[in-house]
């Protein structure tokens, strides 16, 4: 297992930063972002994010949208739209969801939209190209579903795969689609599938199709590898399965005409890269290719580069991300694995699974837009519902409870503090408390062992924040004041920027907040004393966000 960054103690600065990049899995783009996107795997790695930035290492993000993948095509025809104008439309909309939430990355990409998709068919070319110069490429025929709704034109939109495909898991029985069960997180090929159908039309006959399919060669490779990768055991159980029933391989390639074409005389009709392997590492490489853009260096991704890798999904990626993304790197000398591979379970909504088509979901924009709200303190409670052990639930009444609660708090703490600085004249003459920050480095050490790279629990994350409120009793002095206003903006600013960023400022110090910093005094304080812009809110406000059909 690579060793992870070092996180420094409060107040010592770290001598050995490292490269970072997070890179988490890509969002598809036949809808907008909903907050069980935004409470799962993309707040996860903004956290992760800030808490290595505040430690003083080098870390810079990417993120895309899938506009190839098959949804977008069955949403497109739905909709009677063009299914480029669709996917970038949605792309746009998902940006501002998690902006709205802070969830920002340095770069936030559609690659298949205009002149980024130049850039994107290059790193899958160059993808697919490494892995059949490494002989980690077969070609094998198998059997797929034709109905009788497809073009009789093109031979490659006959096929009922994808979003048109409906099936029972062959593992779990459960209800399934497309290549993969949500329920156990198996993937399969429609042809190992229990009782097919086409959610178009009738399944008409079985032809077979040459496609490119990844296989490793070396015994165990993967196991290793998801070792090194520090992987959990329950997600590394659905992996271990999947290996055990299927081997070492997975599809690399699908017949179809949108998407990044891959050409080989083995095939009998066009196939791209499968949104669920080959393209899936080629969003990365995109990021990657995109994060070196002008610098001089290798993409972080390039098998010379010493970056520490990250990226997060949620627990139906689990083999697109240990098999398909994992196999490519190491099938392959020219691009390297993850370091770390964070899954989460998914997020429920009142008892019931996020679900667009029936109208049960809360998107991420529509939440913020909730008058006066405060981001920073609906971003605590996101987290500590992160479904990083089990399925969780976001319940109305119990996210108003804790929001407000948390409000309440947090609001007096930085409000007394506030005060107590603005009645003496300047800062000059501000030193921090000794014995206040002896329990700061307690509960910035107890808030890293949540974050910690190789068992991470954002889950976690804010009990020592609130330790540290409920630290606070009766009238701090300045210096007291001083002390616990730099402790709070270092302990919060992973779940809270916008606040945090504010203190930190208005205390004299510029840039985010550094943890190495928290116990360096600053010679004056900058403009008004910051609060957090928020008020309380009802049960009211969070079921208007929900669809009229499912709030009624």
């Amino acid at each position: 297992m690579k060793r992870s960054p070092t996180i420094s103690r409060i107040n010592v600065a770290n001598t050995h930063p490292v490269d970072v990049y997070i890179s988490p899995v890509n969002l598809t783009a036949n809808g907008r972002a909903h907050l069980g996107h935004a409470a799962g795997p993309y707040l996860r790695m903004d956290v992760v994010q800030k808490h290595l930035k505040r430690a003083g290492h080098h870390v810079r993000s990417g993120l895309t949208t899938d506009g190839f993948e098959n949804h977008v095509l069955v949403r497109a025809a739905l909709e009677n739209i063009d299914p480029s104008t669709l996917a970038h439309g949605f792309h746009i909309r998902i940006v501002e969801d998690l902006a709205s939430v802070g969830v920002v990355f340095d770069h936030f990409d559609d690659p298949a939209y205009s002149s980024n998709l130049q850039r994107f068919s290059t790193v899958g070319n160059a993808l697919m190209g490494a892995l059949s110069a490494a002989g980690s490429l077969r070609f094998l025929a198998t059997r797929l579903p034709v109905d009788n709704v497809g073009s009789t034109v093109t031979p490659e939109e006959r096929f009922c795969i994808g979003g048109w495909f409906g099936a029972t898991c062959p593992v779990c029985l459960a209800s399934a689609g497309s290549f993969f069960c949500e329920q156990c997180g198996h993937h399969f090929e429609p042809e190992e599938a229990l009782n097919p159908v086409s959610r178009r039309g009738r399944i008409v006959e079985w032809l077979e199709n040459s496609s490119a399919f990844l296989s490793i060669s070396g015994k165990d490779r993967l196991l290793r590898a998801w070792d090194d990768t520090a992987i959990e055991s329950g997600f590394l159980e659905i992996g271990k399965r999947y290996v055990a029933r299927k081997g070492q391989q997975m599809r690399l390639t699908v017949p179809g005409l949108h998407g990044l074409a891959w050409h080989s005389r083995h095939f009998n009709s066009q196939q791209i890269l499968f949104s669920y392997s080959s393209l899936l590492y080629a969003h990365s490489l995109y990021c990657g290719h995109k994060d070196a853009e002008g610098t001089g260096k290798p993409s972080p991704f390039a098998h010379e580069s010493d970056a520490f890798l990250i990226g997060g999904t949620g627990i139906d990626n689990t083999i697109p991300m240990l098999v398909g993304v994992t196999g490519c790197a190491l099938g392959q000398n020219s691009f390297r694995p993850f370091d770390r591979i964070f899954f989460n379970h998914f997020l429920r909504l009142n008892g019931s699974k996020f679900s667009t088509s029936r109208g049960h979901v809360i998107w991420a924009g529509e939440i913020a837009q909730i008058p006066n709200i405060s981001v920073d303190v609906l971003r605590v409670y996101l987290s500590e519902i992160c479904p990083e052990e089990t399925e969780t639930d976001l319940v109305s009444e119990q996210l108003v409870d804790r929001y407000n609660a948390v409000l309440d708090k947090i609001s007096a703490a930085i409000d007394c503090c506030t005060v107590s600085i603005n009645a003496i004249p300047a800062l000059a003459g501000c030193h921090v408390d000794g014995a206040m920050m002896v329990t700061l480095d307690r509960l910035y050490e107890k808030q890293c062992a949540a974050l910690s790279l190789d068992h991470l629990r954002v889950s976690q994350s804010s009990g020592p924040l609130i330790e540290w409120v409920d630290h606070l009793s009766g009238t701090p002095n300045h210096q007291t004041a001083y002390t616990w206003l730099m402790g709070f903006s270092v302990l919060a600013w992973p779940l809270m920027p916008k606040i945090t960023e504010a203190l930190w400022h208005w205390l004299g110090h510029g840039g985010h907040p550094v943890a190495a910093c928290a116990a360096t005094p600053s010679s004056h304080r900058c403009g008004t004393a910051p609060k957090i812009n928020g008020r309380r809110l009802a049960v009211a406000d969070i079921e208007r966000c929900l669809p009229r059909k499912i709030a009624a």
